[in-house]
């Protein structure tokens, strides 16, 4: 519903970036709040987590692919998502979205490649994929908080991983002030995209 909400008001106001902003980040949210609350459906979070985190690849894919191909770009691009669903694959899908934290699954130690080098091979493919977006020129130039944004998240997400279940009151806190403050970068970010948009409709 809030998403729909959301496309919603953008169709209406035109305003395509406030959406593409506000969709992007939200899965992060969902993530932080079942990491520090726990959930009362861990099928339900999952099928939650899915559908978010499509919605903010579709909305980045979206504008990335109104730029112009750049091969390096591109190529960093894929190692990332590679590596990604390597790592998931290897990992399984229940414990990909904290099903040891979530759902009581036993603790397990996986030794197959990439977990073979690292010890979040997930966390580096985001990081690859959306800072390889940012290669880009075209798209770097005008989409750059959009992909920084993921980036500093999936750091954010890191570092709630590695304090851990037991840490739960800092991660509540932290989380907080990290959305509070991601809500009003994106705001911003938005907003002068539109602003910019506005003008050179103006001018031409």
């Amino acid at each position: 519903m809030f998403v729909a909400a959301v496309l919603a008001g953008a169709a209406i106001g035109r305003e395509a970036s406030f959406a593409i902003y506000l969709v992007s980040f939200v899965y992060y949210g969902l993530y932080w709040y079942a990491f520090a609350w726990g959930v009362d459906s861990f099928r339900v979070f999952k099928r939650d987590a899915l559908l978010l985190k499509a919605l903010s690849v579709v909305a980045l894919a979206f504008v990335y692919l109104q730029a112009p191909p750049d091969f390096l770009s591109l190529g960093v691009i894929a190692l990332g998502i590679l590596l990604n669903a390597r790592a998931a694959s290897v990992l399984g899908i229940d414990r990909t979205y904290y099903g040891h934290e979530l759902a009581g699954l036993a603790a397990r130690r996986i030794t197959e490649f990439p977990y073979s080098l690292m010890s979040h091979p997930m966390i580096v493919g985001n990081v690859m994929a959306f800072g390889g977006t940012l290669l880009n020129p075209e798209f770097r130039a005008a989409w750059w908080p959009l992909a920084t944004i993921h980036v500093v998240l999936n750091l954010g997400l890191l570092a709630m991983e590695q304090a851990g279940p037991r840490r739960r009151p800092a991660i509540r806190l932290a989380g907080l002030l990290v959305l509070a403050a991601t809500a009003a970068t994106a705001t911003v970010a938005a907003a002068d995209d539109t602003v910019s948009s506005r003008l050179s409709q103006e001018i031409s």
